[in-house]
């Protein structure tokens, strides 16, 4: 499952390399430099389809009775949902094994709006890898 998403993501990043790339929207910030994802970050629209679903820290966090969505992550190409907090990529780019992410979020409880950093990673078929800034891993399962 590696091989095919580092696959991916090479030739997602291949057509992104230009240092500065000027587009309007949420999912383009480029308030923070670059450099801080790594010298290859690209766009939000780079986050592979593969990771692209529903994913959650047991079958059961996946069941539809799960209003509150606790355990639950949610990936598309330009956004990732963790819980009731809605956030939107703003860089993306390889970590390791996987990759690294910059989120902006608003708090699906009323808080105040936040910025959060954190990788994934793909360690076997049908797992997410989630690594938190603290470097704590949290593995999911995809849902059905």
């Amino acid at each position: 499952m590696m091989k095919p998403l580092l696959a991916a993501l090479a030739l997602g990043l291949a057509g992104c390399m230009p240092a500065a790339q000027e587009e309007s929207g949420p999912a383009a910030s480029t308030d923070a430099p670059a450099a801080a994802a790594g010298p290859a970050a690209a766009d939000a629209a780079d986050v592979p389809a593969s990771l692209a679903g529903r994913w959650g820290v047991t079958a059961d966090a996946c069941s539809p009775d799960n209003a509150a969505r606790d355990g639950v992550i949610e990936i598309t190409a330009t956004t990732v949902a963790m819980g009731l907090d809605a956030c939107t990529v703003t860089r993306v780019g390889p970590e390791g094994d996987g990759l690294h992410l910059v989120v902006q979020c608003q708090s699906g409880e009323g808080g105040e709006d936040y910025e959060r950093d954190f990788s994934f990673s793909t360690p076997a078929p049908g797992m997410l890898r989630w690594i938190t800034e603290g470097g704590s891993a949290e593995d999911h399962v995809r849902c059905p």
